[in-house]
């Protein structure tokens, strides 16, 4: 992930002080708030929930494709077409995980991945959207529902200490108070254009670098000879049952 993490400390707390051009920091985040609620189409690569890598593209068309990479532990690959159908490959690495899953839960649940598995390798699985609406990656392709949280404007700002990447200078700007933290990244000077963002869902830590906006989403359904159902598959991804999930 090439981000803006790290960008030195909090600056003092002050919403009257210039984080560069534009105005005050105050006006300088509700204005990049706004850019980056604004955006057609937008491209986003960070980590979610200090799990997964993202990388993705998404409009407000429903459409978007992308990645989810959790390391040592797989890879999903997702194709989302008009808002209504969702497909996801998985790698061997995450298959891998979902059976040492299924070994928690016993035999038979190793039996049916493994059957599942054999299946679904190096295919791609379709879903309806209803059918993975709760999944993190789901709502982030959707850039209403990943923002719904994010708030319009801002009145109270305090700015982290200002640090050059990529030959840019750059600054956060913290919404205050602190505890509905919501921080954007922006140049120092010129125009607030959102770099970055570190925001929640669901109370879920988000931190995307933003790029790409307005260019289209090319999310096109994969060949059916590629494709499972998800009935097809059913057993792939475990669950482990309630009563062991504090064992």
């Amino acid at each position: 992930m090439t981000g803006l993490a790290g960008c030195g400390g909090a600056g003092a707390e002050d919403d009257k002080s210039p984080a560069g051009a534009g105005g005050s920091d105050a006006e300088r985040m509700s204005s990049a708030l706004k850019t980056l609620k604004g955006y057609d189409t937008v491209q986003m690569n960070g980590r979610y929930m200090s799990m997964a890598n993202i990388d993705f593209q998404a409009d407000r068309e429903g459409n978007c494709v992308g990645t989810l990479d959790f390391a040592d532990n797989g890879a999903i690959e997702f194709i989302h077409v008009g808002g209504e159908r969702v497909w996801h490959r998985y790698d061997d690495a995450l298959l891998a995980n979902w059976r040492g899953i299924a070994g928690q839960v016993g035999p038979d649940a190793v039996a049916l991945h493994d059957k599942a598995a054999k299946k679904a390798r190096g295919k791609y699985i379709e879903s309806s959207a209803a059918e993975v609406a709760e999944n993190p990656q789901r709502k982030l392709c959707d850039p209403d529902s990943a923002f719904a949280e994010v708030p319009d404007s801002v009145d109270k700002v305090k700015p982290r200490n200002p640090e050059t990447r990529a030959g840019k200078r750059v600054v956060g700007l913290v919404q205050q108070p602190e505890g509905d933290e919501v921080t954007v990244y922006v140049p120092v000077e010129g125009d607030p254009v959102p770099l970055r963002v570190e925001f929640e869902i669901d109370d879920e830590p988000f931190e995307l670098d933003i790029s790409g906006f307005g260019k289209p989403v090319r999310a096109t359904p994969p060949p059916a000879a590629e494709t499972l159902t998800s009935a097809e598959v059913a057993g792939l991804d475990p669950e482990i049952p309630e009563h062991m999930q504090s064992q």
